[in-house]
């Protein structure tokens, strides 16, 4: 397809990468046929009709109305389409009222240019074709490098900004994920596509720059983040710590925490949030894994700026969200768990994760977010247990999992339980795995095969045979009440810390 000359109009509209203004004359003009130079005003006169023409030794302040008027009538004569002198000069009065009747634009640069370099950039657009997309394409990505380098109130729309100039088009950031994440706009925070810079045009300046320009913009978010959310983050892998610790360790922790600016003595309220790929969703690890990157970052933004101490953090596979409130009281567990039924409707919004919640109870120290934390552990997987994924499941008022969540944040009790498994696990793993949940599921289902074998998609006779060897290799007696409700509370612990 053959493309239409630029004009006087199209340089002035690309100020960013010609730095070029109108001193005389009309704003349009001719098409622009070519592109010469001449050493100097008076070279003029050589120049070949439908010429743009720079002028390389750009003319000093003191620019005689007599060199200016000798050069704009020569250039009406020859039927030249502009001139353009390649240094910030005050043109005097009487040429801009010349070049104004014999309409011929005189252009001008704000700053003193290499005109050679000027020339070059000129011709590469008047002639279009690759040469001159890829120079677009290299000065909007040196534009936009400059613009994020530069201190702004919002780099990421200065970038865009800087861009579209050099590209002359619109450059926008749509703030969603894209459709095809290796997209060539695609901004990424981590591993994850959060937003796609797009642009106004298809040509193969904005094909080439725009991976470029999204890769600025995503370093620009990258260190926004980081800056906003560097402490929170912080003070969220010690949670974790404390959350999973022994007692001994909590005071090392403890003063840690305090030195971070995390209060551990004020009240803590710990909601799990266990997190699974949306049916049909890819399910695979590494998906898993930026599937939980992306909903940590979505939790951070959604809790950010709302009132009071507010961390997220991540643990094999699941979000940790933590509040802490100078006051306790019995208002703080139904305000948390308020927030949360907000996070777990925008999470869902995403469609490409399953959220089911458990809510810890306020608890006051450092131990208190171990506790709350084993609460919410516990009501989280017994939702999922349960059926009943993707809703927000409370700590119980039986105090049952309660009482599971201080023994699995026991080591002694862990071990103690741990022990009357210990035959199973001397079988191997995954023998050892199907025994304990066989087993669970059984003595929750009051010893009935069949509904066991409801619980566990299975026939009646096939939980007979696994009671069997079960029965057998711990040398137990089911019948026993004391063996019964030992074995269910260590089956229960297991699958917890599982």
């Amino acid at each position: 397809m053959t493309q239409t000359p630029p004009t006087v109009a199209d340089l002035l509209a690309h100020p960013v990468r010609f730095g070029l203004t109108l001193l005389a004359g009309p704003g349009a003009g001719r098409p622009i046929e070519k592109v010469t130079a001449v050493s100097t005003l008076p070279g003029v006169v050589h120049a070949a009709e439908g010429s743009l023409v720079v002028i390389l030794e750009p003319p000093g302040s003191a620019l005689t109305g007599y060199e200016a008027d000798v050069a704009i009538r020569h250039a009406a004569d020859r039927g030249l389409v502009a001139l353009v002198l390649t240094g910030p000069v005050r043109l005097p009065v009487t040429s801009q009222h010349l070049a104004k009747r014999a309409q011929v634009p005189v252009l001008g640069s704000e700053t003193a240019q290499d005109g050679a370099e000027l020339l070059l950039r000129i011709d590469r657009y008047a002639r279009g074709g690759a040469s001159d997309a890829l120079a677009r394409a290299a000065a909007a990505i040196e534009a936009a490098q400059n613009a994020a380098d530069a201190a702004s109130d919002d780099p990421v729309a200065a970038v865009l900004a800087a861009a579209g100039d050099a590209l002359g088009c619109t450059v926008d950031l749509l703030e969603y994920a894209p459709t095809a994440p290796n997209s060539p706009g695609a901004v990424v925070i981590g591993d994850q596509a959060v937003a796609e810079v797009v642009a106004g045009t298809h040509d193969e300046a904005a094909h080439v720059a725009l991976p470029a320009v999204a890769a600025v913009v995503s370093r620009v978010r990258q260190n926004e983040l980081n800056r906003r959310f560097a402490a929170t983050m912080t003070r969220a892998e010690l949670i974790v710590q404390i959350a999973l610790a022994e007692r001994a360790q909590l005071p090392q922790l403890s003063a840690q925490a305090q030195r971070a600016g995390l209060p551990v003595q004020q009240t803590h309220v710990v909601a799990w949030v266990r997190v699974e790929a949306a049916e049909g969703a890819p399910a695979g690890l590494f998906q898993q894994r930026q599937l939980l990157a992306a909903l940590e970052l979505a939790a951070l933004q959604a809790l950010d700026g709302r009132p009071g101490m507010w961390h997220v953090a991540s643990f094999s596979g699941d979000l940790i969200v933590v509040f802490t409130d100078p006051v306790a009281g019995a208002h703080l567990y139904g305000r948390v768990r308020q927030e949360m039924q907000a996070l777990l409707a925008t999470l869902a919004e995403r469609g490409d994760a399953l959220v089911t919640v458990g809510m810890g109870t306020p608890q006051a120290g450092p131990d208190g977010i171990r506790q709350s934390a084993a609460e919410a552990r516990v009501a989280a997987d017994s939702a999922a247990v349960r059926g009943r994924r993707g809703t927000i499941a409370d700590t119980d008022a039986s105090g049952l999992r309660r009482i599971l969540a201080d023994l699995y944040s026991s080591p002694l009790s862990r071990g103690l339980l741990a022990e009357l498994l210990a035959p199973l696990d001397a079988l191997g793993p995954e023998r050892s795995w199907i025994g304990v949940v066989t087993l669970s599921a059984f003595l929750d289902s009051q010893g009935s095969p069949t509904k066991t074998g409801r619980a566990l998609h299975l026939h009646a006779n096939a939980v007979s045979y696994r009671l069997r060897w079960i029965t057998e290799a711990l040398d137990a007696d089911l019948d026993d009440p004391d063996v019964r409700f030992a074995l269910q509370m260590a089956c229960r612990v297991r699958l917890l810390g599982a």
